[in-house]
């Protein structure tokens, strides 16, 4: 329980090492906002630091201790391009791409144990398109839209389902397997390259998902307990391409907006009809917005 995320009810619970950092936007506010503090957890990939997160007036504000020393930065969210969340058994985080205040292009990572993350819910649905009442019945028929991969991965099927947000409309969807090229034959046995990780492209109404395994973590067991999402307002698409790669592989990049950050996604030629489509809609919907 040590690692676990926990949300600050008063000024006065803030840990003592970041109370004067942050006294200026909390110490008088009431209500009081919603507060998270993150403490160190030993990571799959290393050890973190302490972090306090807090949103207010539409503005992420995160505090660093980084040794004795604290590091502010704070993002509107208004210019916050994408959200990924990641999950590999109890290990989690978020990284939130845009512009800080002062204007600069950056992301940030905030890790904590896959327990904790309820307390960041309140961050995600800011940035995220905000639910809509609907129909059970409306519900259910977005989110069966995904029963194809019933039979092909059970996996990203629930995965898929459990990303919509409630009102969301499902327009295209293509999945794609993990892509592997063999690399060399030796007694007998090939041995593969893998080109590209299984994943699967969701454009709705609202936003551009994409869900996919971990590069990371894919090769190792725990790759099969968790997953990476990506969350794209389309607000915040600046354009959409389909490029055929000398392979004969397809690369769908979005460019941002603000900042200019890019996402590649790759596909086989299997499913170039399907991200022609899925390009051309995008392009179509962005440019009406």
């Amino acid at each position: 329980m040590a690692t676990w995320s926990q949300v600050i009810e008063s000024y006065e619970a803030v840990p003592q090492a970041f109370q004067s950092a942050c006294e200026r936007p909390l110490a008088t506010i009431q209500p009081f906002p919603h507060v998270v503090f993150a403490p160190v957890i030993n990571s799959m990939r290393r050890k973190t630091t302490e972090r306090l997160l807090c949103e207010l007036d539409d503005t992420l504000y995160v505090w660093e201790r980084v040794g004795s020393q604290i590091v502010a930065a704070s993002y509107p969210l208004a210019h916050v391009s994408d959200l990924e969340i990641g999950q590999i058994l109890l290990y989690s985080w978020l990284t939130i791409s845009g512009l800080t205040d002062a204007g600069q292009p950056t992301s940030v990572i905030i890790e904590f144990n896959t327990v904790s993350r309820p307390v960041y819910e309140p961050f995600i649905h800011k940035i995220r398109p905000e639910a809509q009442d609907t129909s059970e019945e409306q519900w259910k028929a977005q989110r069966a839209r995904f029963n194809y991969l019933d039979t092909v991965n059970y996996k990203f099927m629930n995965y898929a389902r459990e990303s919509l947000v409630r009102g969301e409309q499902v327009i295209h969807t293509i999945w794609q397997p993990k892509m592997s090229r063999p690399i060399l034959t030796l007694f007998g046995r090939s041995f593969n390259r893998t080109v590209s990780l299984a994943h699967l492209a969701i454009l709705t109404d609202k936003e551009v998902i994409f869900i996919g395994d971990d590069n990371r973590f894919a090769e190792a067991r725990s790759g099969h307990y968790g997953g990476v999402w990506q969350y794209i307002r389309l607000r915040h698409i600046m354009s959409a391409a389909v490029t055929e790669q000398a392979d004969g592989l397809f690369t769908l990049t979005l460019r941002l907006s603000p900042g200019g950050r890019q996402l590649d996604k790759l596909f086989t030629a299997v499913n170039q009809f399907a991200l022609t489509q899925f390009q051309e809609q995008l392009e179509r919907m962005i440019g009406a917005l």
